[in-house]
């Protein structure tokens, strides 16, 4: 299944100490699942292992941002995606408008719509949307996405 993964899901996989770590790691490492993110997702998971590394929940910083470098890079389990901003920011504003979310978590939702669903493979196949986020989850269910 095609999937779009939020950034809450990409940094819990790379700290050990959150919640929910080992099904991160799993979900990186499934065979099920063609994972991909917006570009927003490097800007805001490199922030929160910076920010972990200041108060001492990540040692190894340089060593971390060479994983998610990998990660999202050519051979890596993420595949980065784009959509013209002013057209993901006017539909992450309708998005925000109908349901009530953070305006990141609609920049995501926007982003999976624009340009994650395009590379479904047939017109019945729904994108998967992988997030820590209870509220953002059930604006992507809502949105059409498969919750992962």
């Amino acid at each position: 299944m095609l999937t779009y993964i939020d950034s809450s899901i990409l940094a819990c996989a790379y700290l050990f100490d959150e919640p929910g770590h080992d099904k991160a790691r799993a979900l990186l490492q499934s065979s099920d699942h063609l994972l991909v993110t917006g570009t927003l997702t490097v800007v805001e998971v490199t922030g929160v292992l910076v920010r972990a590394s200041r108060c001492r929940r990540l040692l190894e910083l340089d060593m971390t941002l060479a994983a998610l470098a990998s990660d999202l890079g050519e051979d890596g389990p993420v595949t980065l995606v784009a959509a013209p901003r002013d057209t993901v920011e006017r539909r992450a504003t309708q998005i925000v408008y109908a349901h009530g979310l953070r305006a990141l978590d609609a920049l995501h939702l926007a982003t999976a719509e624009l340009a994650a669903v395009p590379l479904l493979e047939s017109p019945g196949d729904k994108l998967g949307f992988a997030s820590r986020d209870t509220a953002q989850s059930e604006a992507a269910a809502a949105l059409g996405f498969t919750p992962v």
